[in-house]
């Protein structure tokens, strides 16, 4: 009898451990969440900046760096050719002339400087970019004046880009106080010469484009920012992972780990676009592949892990 009670103890306490390590091996595996590959539609773009303006305008601009005395107008009026914009205030200006110059402003002639800035052309005021008592230069333009309901944007393109940028290649807009996400228009027009845009202290050579809008709303007003990305290509059923779940190793191979039958697998690929929202794989990858999305948690291949949803 006391053998049998021996060996119903024994049995229990096996069973007992037995169940014990189950619980810990369970509690101690690493648990993984997956991302299942799936081929998508990849499209390359370029991203440039600008203005919305009419098809028809005019910018207005003064022949030497002047300070302004009084502006007649504001953007929305409507002004005929000749008519006044603003005055210039002569003896400040000549001041300001002179101390570019080195020189005394007594010998700044009268008659390199115009009292009245007047408007090229009729039309609407889209833009006025001067106020009472300011100083505005010979490169940008003090107003717009706009002649046409059709609008476009003006964006300058960086010279690393260009090469990609064709005249038809289709582009979307947007902007912070469009009421819509984006609007589509196309590239009309690629300046034949560069120049160079200033940034602070920096410059860079960028060329200028229009981009047609194929769309317009209420919205969309003349002298507003835009963000325009022209599309320069596609690529179907690409496969695309978040850069996060990209890792590299001593050899400087990109892999990714992979969940196979209750096991982390390392995974060498090659990546190719950079994309806004992860790599475009290249090789390594096919569709169903389950890429582990928190490869941090995982010490080595072959790692026992655990999916959760």
């Amino acid at each position: 009898m006391k053998r049998y009670l021996m060996l119903f103890t024994f049995t229990l306490l096996f069973i007992t451990g037995i169940l014990a390590y189950g619980r810990l091996r369970q509690t101690s595996v690493t648990k993984v969440a997956v991302y299942e590959v799936q081929p998508r539609l990849v499209e390359q773009t370029v991203t440039c900046t600008g203005r919305i303006e009419t098809t028809d305008s005019e910018n207005v601009f003064v022949d030497v760096p002047c300070v302004v005395d009084k502006v007649h107008v504001k953007t929305g009026d409507k002004v005929k050719k000749g008519d006044v914009l603003f005055t210039v205030n002569v003896n400040a200006t000549k001041q300001v002339i002179a101390d570019a110059a080195g020189i005394s402003p007594s010998m700044v002639p009268d008659g390199q400087i115009k009292r009245d800035i007047k408007a090229p052309a009729s039309g609407e005021l889209s833009e006025v970019n001067v106020m009472s008592g300011g100083t505005i230069d010979i490169k940008s333009p003090c107003a717009v004046i706009s002649s046409s309901d059709t609008l476009q944007v003006k964006v300058s393109i960086q010279e690393s880009k260009l090469k990609n940028i064709k005249l038809g290649q289709n582009a979307s807009v947007s902007g912070t106080a469009f009421d819509k996400n984006k609007y589509q228009g196309v590239v009309s027009y690629i300046s034949p010469t560069a120049r160079q845009q200033f940034n602070g202290a920096s410059s860079e050579t960028v060329v200028d484009a229009i981009i047609s809008l194929t769309e317009k709303d209420d919205s969309l007003k003349p002298g507003l920012s835009a963000k325009s990305r022209i599309l320069i290509g596609s690529q179907p059923d690409s496969i695309v992972i978040p850069y996060e779940y990209v890792l590299q190793d001593d050899e400087n191979r990109e892999f990714v780990y992979l969940y196979e039958n209750g096991r982390s697998v390392k995974r060498i690929v090659k990546t190719g676009l950079e994309l806004s929202d992860g790599f475009e794989i290249v090789s390594g990858l096919s569709t169903g592949c389950l890429v582990i999305k928190n490869p941090e948690k995982i010490d080595k291949p072959g790692q026992i892990v655990r999916l959760v949803l």
